[in-house]
């Protein structure tokens, strides 16, 4: 089995549909990994990566799915921009559906998956989840934020990740925070006006400077990773 990555914002627009998408882009490099949208009533991690007028499979098109999943004729079937992605249109699998599909997906490839911004991550996911990886924005209202996601991580919190978010400068904050919150620290996401530009021109999310930095970190960091994708995704910072 590949990893299964789970990226949360405590808060709405922290950038965690972004680092999905970048996260992807850097592991296709390496292998086959596939994005998965858990945002069941969000607009569509199609649309962040500019695919959504792509023909392809989505969640709802899985409706009457039962059983193993034939993931390769899956992934195959999704529509892909960087990376082949599994969107989500406003409709809900059941549980033992989306469970089937990411352990199926997990079979080929590293899985990514972008859950809703809030307090809480749905406990199925956090069950499939190798890492969590939590973003906290360092203003206080999302420091708060991010103590009410923290107290229901429960036994998930021994494979949690926290990458604070904000200007450049507030990395020096970025360790006390996650003393604060119990959660080990992975890297600082800086702001990066170059996402916010790509977005308004309709471009999928670029590896390119602070998200790309703490997407490599994230990459490197999972132990799952190293090993089903050999010591080539070390050479990520080239």
């Amino acid at each position: 089995m590949h990893p299964v990555i789970v990226i949360a914002g405590a808060s709405g627009g922290l950038g965690a549909s972004t680092l999905t998408a970048v996260t992807g882009t850097l592991l296709s490099r390496e292998c086959s990994p596939t994005l998965v949208d858990a945002d069941f009533g969000g607009g569509g991690l199609d649309a962040t990566l500019a695919v959504e007028h792509l023909d392809g499979l989505r969640w709802e098109d899985l409706a009457e799915h039962e059983g193993e999943v034939d993931a390769s004729r899956l992934r195959r079937g999704l529509p892909e921009g960087p990376v082949p992605v599994l969107a989500a249109r406003r409709w809900r699998p059941q549980a033992a559906t989306a469970r089937s599909v990411t352990r199926g997906l997990a079979h080929v490839g590293p899985v990514v998956i972008d859950v809703p911004s809030g307090p809480r991550v749905d406990p199925m996911w956090l069950e499939l989840a190798d890492v969590v990886v939590v973003l906290v924005g360092l203003r206080p209202r999302w420091l708060r934020d991010g103590e009410a996601l923290a107290a229901t991580l429960g036994e998930a919190s021994e494979r949690t990740l926290l990458v604070t978010r904000g200007p450049r400068r507030a990395s020096r904050v970025a360790d006390r925070a996650g003393e604060h919150l119990g959660l080990p620290l992975l890297e600082h996401l800086a702001d990066e006006p170059g996402v916010i530009r790509d977005e308004a021109h309709g471009r999928a999310p670029r590896p390119r400077g602070a998200v790309r930095e703490v997407a490599r970190a994230l990459v490197e960091s999972v132990p799952q990773a190293r090993a089903s994708l050999g010591e080539g995704v070390l050479g990520l910072a080239s």
